[in-house]
């Protein structure tokens, strides 16, 4: 057994893993990533979001991927609890459709250029957290060991951190695990190729395609021309009405419960099962995401709803949130407990809008269905899942009222409230987390607007035109509506007001 000590320890070589190690790399840390492997005929079909590619920039992946020959999705063809087809164009650039082995595999080259150690075939066996584990403590020094088998050696790396990126596996994340008990959900996945070659009878080839049905929903993603994947969705494999009781079996059954998915399986031409497997694709969050030493990235920490169809996204967004956060906190101790404090915070509100997004979602199905399935995934959310998620403004009747009389009045005076008060809160800038002046509560950006600059500029201006050229000159450009969003916003925070 031998010992070596690097910055980080990474434990998962998918996307979270690849791109925080390549970040941490790329900033001059010393890397180790520990990647168990994974068995290309479970490989899943993915559909990636236009807006990723701006983390696949802030990352330096993006040439990769685009040179990788990725089918490029231009949008989404959706029947949701409603018999109306929807068509869902990318109306700027378009996302990818991804196999998620050859994606994973190009992600995982870059972290290799940039750096990092990869240690494949390497099955991590014991993880000691200073203070979070039993058996032996790390030395002293090190703040994390992890033991692991590779090649039938044991081996051990010690590190100042250690970034589970296991996804549900969890090896470290399992410890702070919390299971969504609304959200039980079992996947049955099959992939399917057109056996004559020809097309599937879309309106786009490279559309996703989802369908609710009776007690779950369905979905397909595209890997080449002539090969699907389809899943469904279901609250468990097995319902007590299936005759036969096996995978092919409770897979046939569910597909029989969708009508436009059906006809994709049954398309003139005929389309072939290739390979069909299930898997858990249920919710869970966790208690904590970060510690002094650890951090949980991706899959590890929390699952979202499949259907939003983020999870890639929010994986590398996750990576890099906690890439910047590690960075901080090797390079400023005295900012560390900070930047794992900003990680776990964002990790826990992105959970709490997503779960937040899907409770909209079924609630639609669950008045056309009236399933169980979908009943429960619309119960509404406790009042401290609420309290995680950040309020739509646009929605609110008062900043509604602002900013239809912003837009109907000739000249402005504004002022700042004598109790607007000002405070230290953690922002990103550039690799780091660094305390900023923001409003009382946080306040400080809403629709890109620097909620802080515009409140501060907002007096020096009689015309919301001149405000607006003063504020772009000042800040990053933004559009005219999202400055008076955030003018109407702060009058009905009571951050500004009408001068008497």
């Amino acid at each position: 057994m031998h010992v070596l000590t690097h910055d980080a320890v990474i434990i998962g070589g998918g996307p979270a893993g690849a791109a925080a190690g390549r970040l941490l790399a790329s900033w001059g840390h010393s890397v180790v990533l520990l990647e168990k492997g994974s068995d290309p005929a479970r490989g899943l079909a993915e559909s990636i979001p236009p807006s990723t590619q701006k983390l696949l920039e802030q990352i330096g992946v993006r040439d990769a991927v685009d040179r990788a020959g990725f089918i490029r999705a231009r949008g989404n063809t959706v029947w949701w609890a409603s018999r109306e087809r929807r068509v869902e164009a990318f109306d700027a650039a378009p996302g990818y459709q991804v196999f998620r082995p050859d994606f994973d595999r190009v992600l995982l080259g870059c972290a290799t250029d940039a750096g990092v150690q990869v240690h494949s075939r390497a099955q991590v066996r014991h993880v000691a957290l200073d203070g979070h584990a039993e058996g032996p403590r790390p030395a002293e020094g090190d703040r994390v060991r992890v033991d692991y088998e590779q090649d039938g050696a044991l081996a051990t790396q010690s590190a100042r951190f250690v970034l589970d990126c296991s996804g549900r596996a969890g090896v470290v994340g399992r410890r702070f695990r919390v299971a969504d008990p609304c959200h039980r959900t079992c996947a049955l996945v099959g992939v399917w190729d057109k056996t004559d070659g020809g097309s599937w009878g879309l309106p786009d080839e490279t559309h996703t395609v989802v369908e609710t049905f009776a007690d779950g929903w369905a979905w397909s993603v595209p890997t080449a021309t002539s090969t699907r994947h389809i899943g469904a969705m279901v609250g468990r494999a097995f319902d007590e009405q299936d005759q036969e009781r096996t995978l092919a079996g409770a897979y046939r059954s569910a597909l029989g419960r969708t009508i436009e998915i059906a006809k994709l399986v049954n398309a003139r031409g005929g389309a072939s099962l290739r390979r069909l497997w299930a898997c858990d694709a249920s919710l869970y969050s966790s208690t904590t995401y970060a510690g002094p030493n650890f951090a949980l990235v991706g899959d590890a920490g929390s699952f979202i709803d499949p259907l939003s169809s983020f999870g890639v996204k929010k994986a590398l967004a996750s990576a890099w949130i906690a890439a910047v956060a590690v960075h901080t906190a090797l390079v400023h101790p005295e900012r560390a407990a900070i930047a794992m404090d900003f990680f776990s915070n964002w990790e826990r509100h992105v959970y709490a809008s997503h779960r937040r997004a899907t409770q909209g979602f079924a609630q639609a199905a669950s008045e056309r269905h009236s399933h169980p399935y979908w009943d429960r995934r619309a119960a509404l959310l406790s009042g401290q899942e609420l309290d995680e998620v950040e309020l739509d403004a646009a929605q609110d009747p008062a900043v509604r009222r602002a900013f239809e009389a912003f837009k109907a009045a000739p000249r402005i005076d504004l002022v700042m409230s004598a109790g607007a008060r000002l405070e230290q809160r953690p922002v990103i800038r550039g690799d780091e987390i660094v305390l900023e002046p923001a409003l009382a509560g946080g306040m400080r950006y809403a629709g890109n607007v620097d909620l802080l600059k515009l409140a501060q500029m907002a007096p020096l201006h009689a015309h919301v035109p001149d405000l607006f050229e003063a504020y772009c000159r000042a800040c990053p450009p933004v559009p005219l509506p999202s400055v008076v969003g955030g003018l109407s916003l702060l009058v009905a925070k009571g951050i500004l007001h009408e001068r008497a």
